[in-house]
């Protein structure tokens, strides 16, 4: 006992301390991985899915034009939107799967296996700090910037001719 009351006692050990965090830290790691999964194919699948039931829709009603080239051609935009689209959907899936994979790599990185035996040991460093702020912004941005193409191909779809007249109005 001290002038300011009892003294504290640790109620671990240090050994049972790194035991959990490691424990721990291991669950983070394969929890951050399965959002990692589960992120990449719900973006995927709902993104791929709008662009790729648009282009099917569009090119079922485009069947329909195949004889009238001036007609298609004001179609072409829309098409370029929605391809744009899915390849904006694959970037994205990709940055967020990168951003998931480099949390589960940190958590596996300190999870430092040498501290359930050194006393000198302690959580390991991070890999990646920087990265993880890129590759977030990253699957943001081009997500946002994929379901902005389909308002641009609906846009398109019903005033085909708008992005040529755009052009060459600042052309001239």
């Amino acid at each position: 006992m001290t002038d300011q009351g009892p003294t504290k006692q640790f109620m671990k050990s240090r050994p049972e301390v790194a035991e959990v965090v490691y424990k721990d830290y291991k669950e983070m790691q394969r929890a951050t991985f399965d959002v990692a999964a589960q992120w990449g194919r719900w973006l995927l699948a709902s993104l791929l899915l709008v662009h790729g039931g648009a282009l099917f829709g569009l090119f079922t009603f485009l069947s329909d034009l195949a004889g009238k080239p001036d007609a298609l051609a004001q179609y072409q935009w829309t098409v370029w939107w929605f391809v744009a689209g899915i390849i904006l959907t694959l970037a994205s899936g990709m940055a967020a799967w990168l951003n998931w994979s480099m949390h589960s790599e940190n958590y596996d990185s300190w999870a430092n296996k040498a501290m359930l035996w050194d006393p000198e040991q302690w959580v390991g460093e991070s890999r990646y700090i920087r990265a993880l702020d890129v590759t977030n912004w990253a699957a943001i941005i081009l997500g946002v910037l994929s379901a902005l193409c389909i308002v641009g191909g609906a846009y398109s779809t019903l005033n085909g001719k708008w992005i040529p007249s755009v052009v060459m109005s600042a052309i001239a």
